[in-house]
């Protein structure tokens, strides 16, 4: 019989998670892990894998934490779309004012990082960012920015990738802005 675990399963991932997106694959040692999740590295794998499966998991729960509300919120239909679109890109100007807006979004990163070497991060990948996508397309549908889904979708992740960068505000409330036009 196995031993139960002694540790909360959700705050490991979301310490996993944290660690990925803000050091990268590459970047982050077993130290930086163990460190971060109060783990030992014969736990961890028990638990969750190699590191490959502990990426997978900060992957899932990035999903569940940032890309599951975004589509939620972009599928609510008592919220006018334009408001919608809004929202969406006010998380950009408000990740921005935080260190971990700067550690831009773990799906870009895993996009560019790891995907091309990794057919499971890519699939993980490419499922998250098109559920966003379809989102948007359905929030923008019936509006003047319905021909417009695919732009306003990589804009937003455009968007990330500035507020990584160090953009400043007053570029990504343009680009904000650029985007909201699209519904006049």
């Amino acid at each position: 019989m196995a031993r139960p675990r002694k540790f909360d399963e959700a705050k490991v991932k979301t310490a996993l998670r944290d660690v990925f997106w803000q050091q990268g694959y590459d970047g982050a040692s077993y130290a930086d892990i163990m460190s971060a999740t109060g783990l030992n590295k014969g736990s961890l794998y028990a638990s969750f894998g190699d590191k490959r499966a502990l990426y997978q998991h900060a992957i899932s729960d990035y999903n569940r934490a940032f890309i599951t509300p975004g589509v939620l919120m972009l599928r609510d239909k008592t919220i006018p779309p334009k408001t919608r679109i809004q929202t969406l890109f006010s998380s950009l100007i408000d990740a921005a004012e935080t260190p971990e807006g700067r550690w831009g979004c773990l799906l870009c990163n895993a996009a560019i990082d790891q995907a091309p070497f990794d057919t499971a991060v890519e699939d993980s990948v490419t499922v998250s960012l098109s559920r966003l996508r379809k989102a948007i397309t359905f929030c923008v549908k019936g509006t003047p920015a319905a021909d417009k889904a695919d732009l306003i979708w990589t804009s937003y992740f455009g968007g990330h990738v500035m507020v990584k960068a160090g953009y400043s505000k007053s570029v990504l409330l343009k680009n904000r802005a650029q985007i909201l036009s699209l519904f006049n």
